[in-house]
């Protein structure tokens, strides 16, 4: 198991005036407070608390020894096994999507050209070996931009992404050896999707499980065939278990405001209520352009057999993933408890939520989803 460290710090309830609540939404960060809610929903975080959150987006590799992550123009690889953690950038020039591992030492990553390039040269995929500590370019077939949701096929040396064609989102299968492209699923199209637009992808191999979202609702289509198992309404994103028990849907959670975010602990529900009163008011005063609310992202899960589903309000992020190991799983955090702090990857074992809730049990920010059943025949997990 990784280990990651964190710091514990206990919060005295603090009722304070609305000024105070005000400047609290912009404080400096507090390494303390973030460890302190980390540890008390049993999560880890990748990196410290405080540093640089520009994140952008993040891969473990399939052993889950490494983590790739984005960090501005740049992008990098962490040895999550090492006591000193240490990361490497990845030597390529400036990605321009996110990346997906073919193997434990083998990443696949888009890129601009290098400097040297024609000033027209396409994008392409670099695939960095780490044990040669190499890297083979192939260039993208030109005006291919926007790339995104890259994943393994299932296949040694094949992805899948989606690109924009034709104003919508396609999703292709490509041969990294050279970057040639051909549809993923040729079933696949606007009728299947109710004529709604494609956003995002995931692809569970070891199920032949494709998740397609489209504005507000994940469909689950069989890879090979095309048969729709099931559609989930207020989806943005899916992720299927390997196992094919569990989906993790990705949604926006219930509006709160910029400026009064407090969280479950810090204050009696009157006193709780009583500011958010006061909040209210001061949003009043503001020009109708001013941002005054906020949805966090939000995660709920489904157990497949049976097409229940709950939502987790302990923990709010996005970009989510299973790790390799059992029911663990990672995603960017945006804050606990209804309170935003700065990015981090966030690694935390599912297992107890996922179960408990599953038995009929009660387990700390999980609650009962509406509405619980799919739109569609219940799935069958295979």
């Amino acid at each position: 198991m990784i280990a990651f460290a964190w710091l514990l710090s206990c919060m005295d309830p603090n009722q304070g005036t609305l000024s105070q609540n005000v400047g609290s939404a912009f404080a400096p960060c507090n390494e303390a407070e973030i460890g302190f809610y980390a540890n008390k929903h049993n999560f880890m975080t990748a990196f410290r608390p405080c540093g640089n959150n520009h994140f952008e987006a993040f891969a473990w590799s399939p052993d889950g020894k490494k983590l790739y992550f984005q960090l501005g123009t740049e992008h990098h690889i962490m040895d999550a096994e090492a006591k000193d953690k240490a990361t490497r950038v990845v030597p390529t020039p400036s990605h321009v999507g996110p990346a997906t591992w073919l193997s434990p030492s083998r990443l696949v990553v888009p890129v601009r050209p290098g400097t040297d390039a024609a000033a027209d040269a396409p994008d392409q995929l670099a695939l960095y070996d780490l044990d040669q500590a190499s890297v083979f370019a192939v260039d993208l077939p030109k005006g291919l931009t926007g790339l995104q949701d890259l994943q393994p096929a299932g296949e040694a040396g094949v992805i899948l992404m989606s690109v924009p064609q034709n104003g919508t989102r396609t999703i292709l299968r490509t041969a990294v050896a050279d970057a040639s492209m051909t549809p993923a699923f040729e079933w696949l199209n606007a009728e299947v999707l109710d004529g709604k637009a494609i956003q995002n992808f995931t692809y569970t191999p070891e199920q032949d499980a494709l998740l397609v979202a489209t504005t507000d609702e994940v469909h689950w289509f069989i890879g090979k065939t095309g048969e729709k198992k099931a559609t989930y309404p207020k989806a943005r994103r899916a992720s299927l278990h390997r196992d094919g028990r569990w989906l993790m849907i990705e949604s926006l959670g219930d509006q709160q405001s910029v400026f009064y975010q407090r969280a479950w602990d810090e204050l009696p529900e009157k006193a709780r209520e009583r500011e958010q009163r006061r909040a209210a008011r001061f949003e009043e005063t503001l020009p109708e352009s001013y941002q005054t609310k906020v949805r966090p992202p939000m995660l709920s899960f489904v157990d497949v057999p049976s097409g229940r589903r709950w939502k987790i309000t302990s923990v709010h992020g996005s970009q989510f993933s299973w790790y390799p190991m059992s029911l663990f799983g990672s995603f960017m955090m945006w804050g606990f408890e209804g309170k935003q702090f700065r990015k981090n990857v966030l690694l935390g074992n599912f297992a107890t939520r996922l179960l408990t809730a599953a038995a009929d049990s009660t387990y700390i920010g999980v609650e009962p989803f509406e509405p619980v059943e799919p739109k569609t025949e219940a799935p069958v997990a295979e």
